[in-house]
């Protein structure tokens, strides 16, 4: 059986006052308030669509890359390779040879010894003769054989021209092991960033139920001290009776009189300190209003926890130190990833591209090519190998760090549950206390009334009285403060919230 289950019971059986009864706000509203509207938690988990990028951006390593563009040049002139031009330079030259050339020709041509006529006549139609005979007179009496154009003339050959338009597509895919590290780290990162937001939400938690706590024993200690003050104006009234009936002198009255003032001060004293308590609280609630109306008690907190070594078991699991295990697991990826920055990489390539111009020896406009690339690092100034060093330093930090934080929580939970068996402890004495200086205020009270009590022993009875009332209400609320800094020690406030 669980040995903290009678402290707990214990506190569901503290005396239901009317204020408790009147109660209008409770803790399960304020944390599930917080947990809705605190700024903290919203922002913290922005961190988990950062991350998530993160570990996307990896697998844009093998994904196409695809490219468009387009240009508009302007050169300074326009390169054209005119043939005409060179062929009357070449007739300059050569006009010799090709005029025996054609007489021999043509000797041949009419004595029948090169081609048959049929032969022949092809030739002359293609070249715009009538017939064989024409051609076969042409180049007996060494004209020009001039090909049949159909009456235009041949435009130049234009190798740049003045004005161009481009488009041009190109894509890659890249072919890289790299991937598989790094995508492996921003998954372990985004386990991360989740785990931080788990353990902001402890944290806001955590800090409800403090303030909360702190507000509510005010707001108590505030009641018990108006009952002093309204026990302390009685007494006045009492003395100032008797001291118009002269049975005591003046020095009792204003010693009544500076008493109540006393405990006027402290409750209004107190009653700053709550607002400053309840603003607080509405701030951890991300509200702007400040919670208003009577606190409630705390309430029950059921731990399923009955020895140390099962809360340090438990808090092994906690949100902080499980971030800090997968930011160790990214880190031992990034590694693996700075040593396959020494590999090759390989993609395969595309090119496309269009010009409103043809410019070249073909009167083709496009073009397109693919091909496979492959890099291999050889040296880059040492920034792979200063990389890699990098990487490994962070790796062994990471791990360190999941030791250190493993001993702090260990720490941390053993704190807390010495506070709670201190708690437990403090609070019968205080309940022994209280009853003590209960019977020790009536006794006073009595003897007062008969007349065998001095004033200052009755005032003094109630001081007491009152000190032990409060330290009551302060250990009643510290005990409970005091288990739930053993469950958040053990990072199970979030699963207790969601009980309430």
């Amino acid at each position: 059986m669980n040995r903290l289950a009678p402290l707990f019971c214990a506190l569901l059986l503290l005396p239901a006052t009317a204020a408790a009864q009147e109660a209008t706000f409770d803790l399960p509203t304020a944390v599930h308030t917080a947990l809705d509207n605190n700024p903290n938690i919203a922002m913290v988990g922005e961190m988990v669509p950062q991350a998530k990028a993160g570990r996307d951006k990896a697998y844009a390593m093998i994904q196409p890359n695809i490219s468009l563009g387009t240009m508009y040049r302007i050169n300074d002139r326009e390169i054209a390779f005119d043939m005409s031009e060179m062929s009357s330079g070449l007739e300059d030259v050569f006009g010799g040879i090709y005029g025996n050339l054609g007489l021999i020709y043509g000797e041949m041509f009419q004595n029948g010894m090169f081609m048959d006529p049929g032969d022949c006549d092809a030739i002359a139609d293609v070249n715009g003769f009538e017939d064989c005979a024409e051609l076969t007179e042409v180049m007996i009496d060494g004209g020009e054989i001039e090909p049949d154009t159909g009456g235009e003339e041949a435009e130049p050959l234009v190798v740049q021209p003045k004005t161009q338009l481009f488009v041009a597509a190109e894509a890659a895919w890249p072919l890289n092991p790299r991937v598989i590290p790094l995508a492996k780290a921003g998954t372990f990162g985004v386990e991360a960033t989740r785990a931080q937001v788990a353990q902001t939400r402890e944290g806001i938690i955590g800090g409800v139920v403090q303030v909360y706590a702190g507000a509510y024993q005010l707001q108590e200690a505030i009641s018990v001290l108006e009952e002093m003050v309204d026990l302390a104006s009685a007494h006045v009234k009492d003395v100032e009776i008797m001291e118009a009936a002269g049975v005591v002198t003046r020095d009792i009255v204003l010693r009544a009189r500076l008493e109540k003032a006393k405990l006027e001060l402290q409750v209004a004293q107190m009653k700053e300190q709550e607002g400053t308590a309840r603003r607080g609280l509405g701030l951890l609630m991300g509200v702007n209003e400040v919670p208003a109306g009577r606190l409630a008690p705390l309430g029950e907190l059921t731990m399923g926890l009955d020895t140390l070594e099962d809360a340090r078991a438990v808090a092994l699991r906690r949100p902080d130190r499980a971030a800090a295990m997968s930011q160790a697991a990214a880190a031992r990826e990034m590694v693996i990833d700075s040593g396959m920055a020494f590999l090759p990489t390989f993609a395969v390539t595309g090119q496309w591209t269009w010009s409103n111009v043809a410019a070249g020896f073909d009167d083709k406009k496009s073009a397109w090519n693919i091909g496979l690339a492959a890099s291999l690092p050889i040296w880059d100034g040492g920034i792979n190998v200063h990389s890699a060093r990098e990487a490994a330093s962070r790796r062994r930090m990471a791990e360190l760090q999941v030791t250190a934080l493993t001993d702090q929580i260990d720490a941390e939970v053993g704190d807390a549950w010495s506070g709670l068996e201190s708690a437990r402890i403090e609070l019968p004495v205080a309940e022994l206390e209280l009853d003590l200086a209960k019977e020790t205020y009536r006794l006073v009270e009595v003897r007062y009334s008969a007349g065998e009590a001095r004033q200052i022993e009755l005032l003094d009875a109630r001081a007491q009285l009152q000190q032990a009332e409060l330290t009551l209400l302060n250990k009643r609320v510290g005990l409970q403060v005091a288990a739930v800094q053993v469950v958040q020690s053990t990072g199970q406030l979030r699963q207790w919230a969601s009980d309430l």
